[in-house]
């Protein structure tokens, strides 16, 4: 019982590691939109495709068709409370395996950087503070940083994207109006894999040990993987809900809130 409690608080806290709150929304057009101009066809292995939403980043047809799949439903399900997105975006679907065409600890710390701007002196350094013990637990389990890719959406402003990916023309924060990275299921599992070898590994559990821990993880890893898909909907829901210029902070907070608890 030791080896399993010492093992769980250790995966916790870098599953949960979760730095920012997301701030853009996804919306919805007619249409699928024509490629701006500038824009690079393929980064990497990933190839560019137009969606109904704006367009996605991904290595494969199917990547982009799961990934429309998800924000569809979220789509529909705000369509229900009479909110209907209309905004277009970019999606980078993170593949399995798949190398980010950029490190995330850089993103991080553009983000931090850009939300001192508006942040007091106290609540800038908080959020420094939350990425240097992110960053410190990540380097303790032996894992790059990039690892965050597979497990959680992480949300990118436009105007960073430049910055990030080279190939971006400099006005790409004037052609969409948000930007997420976001994992696909099978890249989740990968993720929660390598975390969990990586934390068995620090506690120095042995191969006897494992395969006794074996039911109690698999049963834990399903769950976390539950919770990681729900993330992505509700990442993407809050998103779309902070654009409703219409709503007060207060009704986009319980909408968001009301939405969070059923899912």
């Amino acid at each position: 019982m030791k080896t399993r409690a010492s093992l769980y608080p250790t995966c916790v806290a870098v599953l949960l590691f979760s730095l920012f709150g997301v701030e853009i929304s996804v919306g919805k057009t007619k249409s699928q939109p024509t490629v701006p101009e500038g824009w690079p066809a393929r980064v990497g292995k990933w190839k560019l495709y137009p969606s109904q939403y704006g367009f996605v980043y991904a290595g494969s047809k199917s990547s982009v068709a799961k990934m429309d799949r998800i924000v569809r439903t979220v789509i529909k399900e705000l369509e229900k409370e009479n909110v209907k997105p209309g905004t277009k975006g970019l999606i980078l679907v993170m593949g399995k395996k798949e190398k980010p065409p950029f490190e995330v600890e850089k993103l991080l710390t553009m983000t931090v950087r850009e939300r001192s701007k508006t942040k007091e002196g106290e609540d800038a350094q908080k959020d420094q503070e939350s990425l240097e013990e992110g960053k410190k637990k990540m380097e303790e389990l032996g894992l790059d940083m990039n690892l965050i890719l597979s497990m959680k959406p992480l949300p990118i402003e436009p105007n960073m994207l430049p910055d990030l990916i080279k190939r971006f023309p400099k006005d790409v924060d004037q052609q969409i109006d948000w930007c997420m990275a976001i994992p696909t299921e099978s890249n989740m599992k990968y993720g929660m894999k390598k975390m969990l070898d990586a934390a068995m590994k620090k506690e120095k559990i042995g191969t006897v040990k494992r395969i006794a821990l074996f039911p109690i993880l698999a049963i834990a890893e399903n769950k976390a993987i539950g919770e990681l898909k729900k993330a992505r909907r509700l990442a993407l829901y809050q998103c779309m809900v902070d654009q409703q210029e219409h709503l007060t902070d207060e009704q986009k907070e319980n909408m968001k809130k009301a939405y969070e608890d059923r899912l």
